[in-house]
């Protein structure tokens, strides 16, 4: 998935998953530039830019909303969601024990247009 914003304006983001035991869901974010370097995203993050609502039931369904966006917050964001108890083992590979989807946002600055009046004329034009 791919979408464009503008400066200012806000997305969501969902991610609903099933399993047995239900997954827990994590969200991650790389600059597009650096989408080999993840970070993990939480709520509150980014000056409380950032809100992640999660809910487990008979499975497991979160939401990921940013607002007021920035240049900075253009990039892949990712869903991770696992249920193997080794999950959060460092010593794992967390490509086996979590399964990921992603969401590539561009965000354009907004054209600021400023209004020109020409100069008035002069007795002298």
């Amino acid at each position: 998935m791919s979408e464009t914003k503008l400066t200012g304006d806000a997305f969501e983001l969902y991610c609903d998953v099933v399993g047995n035991p239900v997954p827990e869901i994590q969200w991650w974010y790389a600059d597009i530039n650096r989408a080999d370097s993840f970070k993990q995203l939480w709520d509150g993050a980014r000056k409380r830019r950032v809100s992640i609502n999660t809910a487990y039931g008979a499975n497991g369904v979160s939401v990921l909303a940013i607002s007021r966006l920035t240049l900075e917050d253009a990039g892949i964001y990712e869903c991770r969601a696992s249920n193997d108890p080794r999950r959060n083992d460092l010593r794992q590979n967390p490509a086996i024990t979590w399964i990921r989807t992603q969401a590539t946002i561009s965000v354009l600055q907004i054209a600021v247009v400023s209004h020109c009046v020409p100069p008035a004329k002069t007795a002298a034009d």
